[in-house]
């Protein structure tokens, strides 16, 4: 079992942000990262839909014998993560969430923002959250962020410039860096926008869970005794629709592995 892969997936390119930070906090371990572009974006996806696509897309990845599952997406992991592990109980399963407690612990205005989908920004799901992890002095403002998730994942923002700043300043409006000093970046995609972010509001700091990812799949590891303890890690990868835009895209990221396009029945 210890030499079998991590898989990570989301609904495309913003696994990467997570398997970024893997590679450093567990550069041993073998990574499967599956961009499941066929069923992008997740953040217009129902409840029920989202809850099928996790399950079926888990199931799936059991053909590459994965001895942990990274659901790199905060929109699922949101919504429907706690009802998808009562269904899977035989395979452990993390998930990325919107680190509100660290946005509330670094905010000195005592107002944060939180950047997420459509479908995570209007779930009682995060309300819940924010109520259980948020103290009721920290005021709250949320970032339907799905156009600049949108951009990232069809490359714009790697060819033009003016476009993604034009799209970050519509959806952030005017005012933001008056008003809150800290936000969170609760979509795996926004993390390759950050320099935008920095420039158009340098006295923000925004919040990246992906390390807090990383150092929790390597304790889950270490603690099931399930760590690789030599070897470099591969990567794996495999896109489930528009190879060609997807390869473009992991290519000027520096990404250098093949990839392989599958073909899903879901």
């Amino acid at each position: 079992m210890t030499n079998n892969p991590v898989a990570v997936f989301d609904s495309g390119i913003g696994s990467l942000s997570i398997i970024r930070e893997l590679k450093r906090e567990v550069p041993n371990e073998d990574l499967l990262y599956f961009a499941d572009r066929a069923h992008f974006p997740y953040g217009n996806k129902s409840h029920q839909q989202l809850r099928e696509i996790m399950v079926n897309t888990i199931n799936y990845l059991r053909r590459y014998k994965p001895k942990l599952v990274v659901v790199a997406s905060n929109t699922p992991s949101v919504q429907v993560l706690d009802e998808v592990r009562r269904m899977i109980t035989d395979l452990p399963i993390i998930g990325v969430r919107p680190p509100l407690k660290e946005a509330a612990r670094l905010t000195k205005k005592k107002h944060i923002g939180i950047m997420a989908t459509e479908g995570t920004i209007g779930s009682k799901e995060l309300k819940i959250q924010i109520r259980r992890e948020v103290p009721q002095h920290i005021l709250v403002t949320k970032f339907n962020a799905s156009p600049i998730i949108e951009l990232i994942e069809h490359g714009v923002h790697l060819e033009n410039e003016r476009r993604t700043f034009d799209i970050i300043s519509r959806v952030l409006g005017e005012g933001v860096d008056e008003k809150m000093d800290v936000i969170t970046l609760s979509s795996t995609h926004l993390p390759f926008v950050k320099t935008y972010l920095n420039a158009l509001l340098p006295t923000v700091r925004f919040v990246d869970p992906a390390q807090i990812v990383a150092k929790d799949v390597r304790k889950f590891l270490k603690f099931y005794r399930m760590a690789k303890k030599s070897g470099t890690g591969k990567l794996q990868i495999l896109v489930s629709d528009g190879k060609r835009e997807f390869e473009k895209s992991v290519r000027a990221m520096g990404i250098r592995e093949p990839v392989e396009e599958v073909f899903l029945t879901f």
